[in-house]
């Protein structure tokens, strides 16, 4: 059996658990305007839901997984350097509540790795 578990963020002297509970999951669903949870990660991943995301993200999974004001949120990811610095540990967050992510990260990473360790010096 496999269990959705927290991720934890320090920011300054308080420690903040993320966790992508199925609940939290469809919350960011409904802020979301309905958009399933497939195409709102596709849009965390590829950048196109911007900031706003990123809040909304952070507001659904903190407090672990019970959620927090999008406006608390914000606070802690201007303590923690802006969006972009939030968008390691919603990473780490999701790969937890979704195995398949870092499997497939690590696939890529893998793959990366042979190829490179395959190439031939032009100098051969």
């Amino acid at each position: 059996m496999s269990v959705i578990s927290t991720h934890s963020v320090k920011v300054g002297k308080k420690t903040h658990k993320l966790k992508a509970t199925t609940l939290a999951q469809a919350r960011l669903e409904e802020v979301r305007g309905g958009i399933p949870i497939s195409e709102v990660l596709n849009q965390l991943f590829d950048g196109s839901g911007g900031v706003n995301l990123a809040i909304d993200a952070w507001a659904a999974f903190l407090d672990d997984g019970k959620g927090v004001e999008r406006e608390d949120a914000a606070e802690i990811l201007d303590a923690l350097g802006g969006a972009n610095a939030a968008g390691e540990h919603l990473g780490k967050c999701l790969q937890i509540a979704f195995p398949a992510l870092k499997a497939l990260e690590e696939g890529e990473n893998a793959l990366a790795g042979d190829e490179a360790g395959n190439v031939e010096s032009p100098a051969a």
